[in-house]
C-alpha cells in the first residue's frame, strides 16, 4: 500500500520508478570455422564488417568474422537457441592464443592424414576447427567414417588436447600472455588476460 503525506502549499506527487533503457540486440551474419560457414549471431554492441569476434556457439567458444549486419530477422529465428552469441571483439590476448593453437592444429592435421593414409582408409580429412578452450578439435572428414577412421580421429584429438594443455600452460607460466607481461607497458595484460603467471 502506498501512503502519500500531504504538505501545505506543495503539491503531492508520487514517485515513479524510472524505467531503464533496454539494451538493443543487433543481428550479424558471421563467417565461422575453417569451411567458412555463414551463421546468424547476436551482439549488444555495434560491430564493423570484417571485425573478428569471440563467439559462444553450440560447439563452444570460438572465433568468427563479422560479414554484415542482418536487418531482417524472423521472429522464430530470433529466439532460436542455436544462434551464435557474440561475446566481444577479439583482443590481442585472444589473437595470440589463436596463433599458438594454430601450431598444434597443423601438427594434428598432418598426423591424422598420415595415419589415415597408413591405414589405407578411404576417409579424407578436409580441415579442422579448434575452439578457444585449447582442448577441442572438430574434424571435417570426407567419406564413410568407419570404426578405424573414427578411432584414429579420437586418438589424434586426445593427443592434441594433451599436448596443448601441457605446452600452452608451460608457455603461459614462463612467458605470460606476451612481451612485457605483468608490467605497466604490457599491452596484452589486463582483464582480457586469464590464467598467465604475469597477470594472475
Amino acid at each position: 500500500m502506498f501512503f502519500c503525506r500531504r504538505l501545505i502549499g506543495k503539491a503531492c506527487r508520487s514517485k515513479r520508478s524510472r524505467r531503464e533503457p533496454e539494451t538493443e540486440v543487433t543481428h550479424y551474419f558471421l563467417r565461422i570455422g575453417s569451411l567458412g560457414e555463414i551463421r546468424l549471431g547476436t551482439a549488444l554492441i555495434p560491430l564493423d564488417r570484417g571485425r573478428r569476434v569471440v563467439v559462444r556457439s553450440p560447439r563452444g567458444v570460438e572465433v568468427a568474422e563479422v560479414v554484415s549486419p542482418c536487418h531482417r530477422v524472423a521472429a522464430t529465428t530470433a529466439t532460436d537457441p542455436g544462434h551464435y552469441r557474440i561475446i566481444r571483439p577479439t583482443t590481442d590476448s585472444d589473437e595470440m592464443l589463436v596463433q599458438r593453437l594454430e601450431r598444434y592444429k597443423h601438427q594434428a592435421i598432418e598426423s591424422c592424414r598420415n595415419r589415415l593414409s597408413q591405414s589405407h582408409s578411404e576417409v579424407t580429412l578436409l580441415d579442422v576447427d579448434q575452439l578457444l578452450d585449447g582442448g577441442t578439435l572438430i574434424m571435417h572428414l570426407l567419406g564413410e567414417v568407419d570404426t578405424g577412421a573414427q578411432k584414429i580421429a579420437d586418438e589424434i584429438a586426445g593427443e592434441y588436447e594433451s599436448i596443448v594443455r601441457t605446452n600452452h600452460l608451460s608457455e603461459l607460466l614462463s612467458d605470460g600472455c606476451g612481451p612485457e607481461c605483468g608490467t605497466s607497458s604490457g599491452g596484452g595484460c589486463g582483464s582480457s588476460c586469464a590464467g598467465c603467471s604475469g597477470c594472475g
